[in-house]
Parts: structure tokens; C-alpha cells; sequence
């Protein structure tokens, strides 16, 4: 009887620990499933990401077709063109999308579009109603995140912060979302700008059409530099994203020294740009730093930057005083001669005249 009761407990702890282990193996393989296997060109996770599993997910830009053209600074980018980027939602995700995910997108505006408000990424579903949809507006500097709550209502929310501001300086900058079922946090540049606390989403209805880089007034491709639109199906990948392509001052550390080949690499730590890592991993990946050496010399004065753009028009200014009276004109020209007059009355003649006078004195 010992030995049953004895039996019980183990098969139920059995249960319970292969149970989140058989829970976690189901939904990897549902990603899988959904999501297909990336080459490792196609992501820029940190270098000890790549090592320890295979990222699953969506290029974008390669779903669309857009073709790479030189864009200046030794870089290449995606050109737009001038017809609307639209496709089969079915035809970018044919086994459909996880509920959680992340979006990444690297991008520099131009002049004309600072103050444009486009789409990121969009998708409406078969009565053109948006199932989820990523804006950037440059009128009001902000990001824009809408979805669709399980109830049928409108996720909306607007994210506002000034270290959203440096997007629409015409630089390379990137953007990443993280879409978890409860929370949705934005990156900008690889740090985090503000995690949002919404309830859970709806699935996504996928017979519909799905737009990227698209003008909120008329969908047209937005004029903008695109290096980079990835989707991965896993949502912790927007913080292990790197932003080694653009800038080496925001790369990782350990990132530098695998992705440099000869000359010695300035080390910046003035930010961390990773999420805390366990005690396991800061024992295999030590990113301890020498010892900090005497200042150096002062560096060379840097180019004069851009031209900035022309401002905008004052106001108005406040109407000024009345002027003091004028000193009196010179004297005039004598003017044109006048109209002749009109023609008199018929006068007497003398004789009659003289006759009326004498009659008068008489």
C-alpha cells in the first residue's frame, strides 16, 4: 500500500515537470510551423542569439519584391518605386502569424516626408477593416500602434516621447515593436522608448491584403530610404537586435570584435543596449573591459553638418505708432485754362436805354 501511494506522488511529479516542458516543445513547434527558418544574413540578433537557436520569420522586403540600389554612405537600400506596395496577406504569411512577434525596420526619411504620416506595416482583412497596423507621423512625431481587442474593439495607442524625435532627422534609424498578448513595447535605435499594457488581442484574419511603407492619404509608397523590414516570430527578438548597421558606437560589444578584422576597436559603454542576462550566461559571455588607459589627445574638429531646413514664416508683427505730420508742399503750377462760360442774356440798345432814363426823370 506504501509502495502505490509511493508511485502515485512520483507519476504525478512526473506529470508536472515534463507538462511546461511538453507545453514549451508544442509551441516551438507551432512556431515553426507558422514561421519558416531564416538565413542568417536576413537578422542582426546579437551574436550570442545566432549561436543558440534558429530565428524564424518574415524578409519583408524580399516578400514584396523590392529590388537594392545604392543610397550613398557606402550602403544600399530598397527602392519603393511609385506603385502602391500591396500583396495577399495569404501570399506574405501563408501558414498564417503568431500572436506574438516582433517587427523591425530600419529606415531614413527625406526631406519631403519629415512631416508625412505612412504605414510601417498594415493589414486589413477582406472588408479592408485594419486587423493590426504600424504608423509613423512625422507631423507629430510619434508611433502609432492599432490592433483589435478579442471583444471586437479598437486597440489604439500613441506612443509620445522626445527619443522618438531623432527618426525624422533624415539619419539611419531603427525601429522595433515587440507584440506580446498583453504588452507592446517600442524600440527606437535598440533602446526601449515605452512598454504598453493593453488587454489581449485578437487573432488576425488573414484572407485580406497587407500593405508596408504605405502613405496614410493614399497608400502610395512613401519616399523614404529602406534598409531593412523584418518580421520574427518571436517577440524578445526586438531587444536582441542589434544596431550594428547603423552605427558602430550602438553595436554591442562582443558584436565589434567578431564583426572587425584588423585595426584596434574604440570600445563605447555609455549605454547598454541588451536585456539582463542570466548568471549562466555572464559566465560564458564575459564582456569584462581593460583597464581604463590616460585620456588621449583631443580629436580633430568634425565637418561643418548639413545646411538645416528654411523655417517656417513668423507671425505677424504688432502694428507700429502713427508718423508725425508732413512739412507743408511747395507752391503749385498755375493749372489749365477753364471751360468758357455759357452765352449771356440779349442786351438793350443804347437809344432805347437813354429814352427810359429821360422818361423816368420827367
Amino acid at each position: 500500500m506504501k509502495n502505490i501511494g509511493l508511485s502515485i506522488i512520483w507519476l504525478w511529479m512526473t506529470i508536472l515537470f515534463l507538462l511546461p516542458v511538453s507545453i514549451s516543445m508544442a509551441a516551438t513547434n507551432k512556431t515553426v510551423a507558422v514561421c519558416p527558418i531564416m538565413r542568417s544574413d536576413e537578422h542582426h540578433l546579437r551574436q550570442i542569439y545566432k549561436n543558440n537557436l534558429d530565428v524564424s520569420g518574415f524578409d519583408l522586403a524580399d516578400s514584396f519584391s523590392l529590388r537594392r540600389a545604392s543610397c550613398g554612405d557606402e550602403k544600399t537600400c530598397f527602392k519603393l518605386g511609385s506603385t502602391p506596395l500591396i500583396r495577399n496577406t495569404r501570399q506574405i504569411f501563408p501558414n498564417g502569424l503568431p500572436e506574438e512577434y516582433s517587427l523591425i525596420a530600419t529606415f531614413r526619411v527625406r526631406r519631403s516626408t519629415r512631416k508625412e504620416r505612412w504605414h510601417i506595416w498594415q493589414i486589413l482583412n477582406q472588408y479592408d477593416i485594419p486587423q493590426v497596423s504600424v504608423i509613423v507621423d512625422g507631423s507629430k512625431k510619434v508611433v502609432e500602434y492599432i490592433a483589435k481587442s478579442t471583444q471586437g474593439n479598437v486597440l489604439y495607442h500613441t506612443f509620445k516621447n522626445r527619443e522618438i524625435y531623432p527618426l525624422f532627422d533624415r539619419q539611419w534609424h531603427k525601429l522595433a515593436i515587440s507584440i506580446q498578448s498583453r504588452i507592446v513595447t517600442l524600440y527606437v535605435d535598440c533602446n526601449v522608448i515605452e512598454r504598453w499594457q493593453t488587454v489581449e488581442k485578437d487573432s488576425i484574419e488573414f484572407q485580406g491584403r497587407t500593405f508596408i511603407a504605405a502613405r496614410a492619404a493614399d497608400y502610395k509608397p512613401v519616399d523614404i530610404e529602406l534598409g531593412r523590414l523584418t518580421i520574427y516570430c518571436n517577440p524578445k527578438s526586438a531587444a536582441q537586435e542589434t544596431c550594428c548597421e547603423i552605427s558602430e558606437v550602438m553595436c554591442p560589444l562582443e558584436d565589434r570584435f567578431i564583426t572587425t578584422t584588423s585595426s584596434p576597436v574604440t570600445v563605447h559603454v555609455s549605454k547598454i543596449h541588451a536585456l539582463p542576462v542570466t548568471q549562466h550566461e555572464s559566465k560564458d559571455h564575459c564582456l569584462c573591459l581593460p583597464n581604463k588607459g590616460e585620456a588621449g589627445l583631443p580629436g580633430v574638429a568634425g565637418l561643418p553638418g548639413q545646411k538645416g531646413d528654411k523655417g517656417e514664416k513668423g507671425e505677424e508683427g504688432v502694428k507700429g505708432e502713427d508718423g508725425a505730420s508732413g512739412l507743408p508742399g511747395e507752391k503749385g503750377e498755375d493749372g489749365l485754362v477753364g471751360v468758357p462760360g455759357l452765352p449771356g442774356s440779349k442786351g438793350e440798345s443804347v437809344a432805347l436805354r437813354v429814352k427810359k432814363e429821360l422818361k423816368v426823370k420827367r
